[in-house]
């Protein structure tokens, strides 16, 4: 066999493992990407639900006169909104819409809280399983939005990563 023939064998060899390689790795960044997105979206559904249990709670509470009822309800009006505004189509609008779910959420904590406080109201078992499940579906939905993020980011990096290693790939195999 010539010379020539073995450094290209050698060379094809490499490149197949190589390609081989990176084909799978694009496949396992594609499946995750695709993951992430459903995730977040069950998240959402749990905290809507949350958020509903808990509306109809703060509605149902003894001790709160129906005008401060009423202001609660057009926080809870304005997280439904901000929920049913999420898409995960580009980074940027994910990140403002996030940031507006949260102030949103922060704000009807607050509200709430005040509120409740401002009435004097110890709220019944009810009305706290049903604070306490927002909460922890709020925390939930947030660190699901935060792994989202952070896949996004480290795709774009292996993404870049890839890229270089491609472009670096002939002077690698010589």
């Amino acid at each position: 066999m010539s010379k020539v023939r073995e450094i290209r064998e050698s060379f094809d060899k490499k490149l197949d493992h190589w390609e081989a390689g990176s084909t799978e790795f694009e496949m396992q960044l594609q499946n995750a990407t695709e993951q992430a997105p459903a995730r977040l979206e069950i998240c959402r559904k749990i905290l809507n639900e949350a958020l509903e249990k808990f509306k109809s709670e703060v509605a149902k509470a003894k001790g709160i006169s129906e005008e401060r009822k009423k202001e609660m309800e057009e926080y809870f009006d304005d997280v439904e909104v901000q929920l049913a505004l999420v898409k995960a189509e580009d980074i940027d609008a994910f990140k403002v819409q996030r940031k507006m779910i949260k102030y949103s959420i922060a704000t009807l904590e607050d509200t709430v809280n005040r509120r409740l406080d401002a009435a004097g109201h110890a709220a019944d078992k009810s009305l706290q399983d049903a604070s306490d499940k927002f909460i922890a579906a709020a925390i939930e939905y947030e660190a699901e939005a935060d792994a989202l993020e952070a896949q996004v980011f480290m795709n774009k990096a292996e993404a870049a990563r890839l890229e270089r290693n491609n472009s670096d790939l002939p002077g690698q195999i010589n």
